[in-house]
């Protein structure tokens, strides 16, 4: 993959498959807790909610490992049930709680997309173009790293971030723009990427380089 192939990609298995073994765990994490909360409404089964949020907590420091291996069967029982029902319900409720599983396993997650063995695009079983905007908004440009200056790290910046970060309402990107450029940014891919009108989720490149996030 190259980056013109990135920026357009509407496949996640190959921009994964190129991410593989580059990234860490927090941001993967987040990842799947994206997907699963892009189709909530599709998450019917309490246990799997349960293992989102649990993954999305880890993720930030909240929980341990301990609270993950506590909510982790639970979700994998929500998948086998819906696996075990029939090819009538093999939907993308089934894959959703996999991902959700997935997300919540303290190594599987990780060995995904670190492992050596074929990658088959774990939690993308129904690839969507969707994914690929969420991947981009996660991991940026990996062919084009942005380094961030301290000095945009204004108290409205990190204030705006912050308040987007804690809360998941990412409309005030427009405002980050424009607070960033106050500070003295003038790097056409922060900005673009803050107006770019999304999605922006939990781990979004420019929300995490404001606060300081890997």
């Amino acid at each position: 993959m190259n980056e013109a192939d990135w920026m357009v990609a509407t496949n996640p298995t190959p921009m994964l498959t190129f991410l593989r073994g580059k990234l860490g765990d927090r941001k993967l994490r987040l990842l799947g807790v994206a997907i699963a909360r892009a189709s909530w409404d599709r998450i019917e089964d309490d246990r799997t909610r349960r293992a989102v949020l649990t993954a999305e907590a880890f993720a930030d420091g909240h929980v341990d490992a301990s609270a993950l291996e506590a909510v982790v069967n639970d979700a994998w029982d929500v998948r086998d049930e819906l696996w075990d029902a029939g090819p009538a319900d093999h939907d993308d409720r089934v894959w959703l709680a996999e991902a959700a599983a997935l997300t919540a396993s303290v190594y599987e997650w990780r060995n995904t997309f670190t492992g050596s063995g074929p990658f088959d695009g774990y939690p993308f079983r129904l690839p969507s173009p969707a994914h690929c905007d969420l991947i981009r908004d996660v991991f940026g440009n990996p062919f084009a790293p942005v380094v961030f200056d301290a000095s945009w790290r204004t108290e409205a910046v990190v204030g705006l971030a912050r308040g987007m970060y804690e809360s998941r309402d990412f409309a005030t990107m427009p405002v980050l723009a424009d607070a960033l450029e106050d500070a003295g940014c003038a790097n056409a891919d922060v900005l673009a990427h803050c107006r770019d009108g999304g999605p922006h989720v939990r781990g979004c490149w420019v929300v995490d380089l404001v606060l300081g996030k890997a």
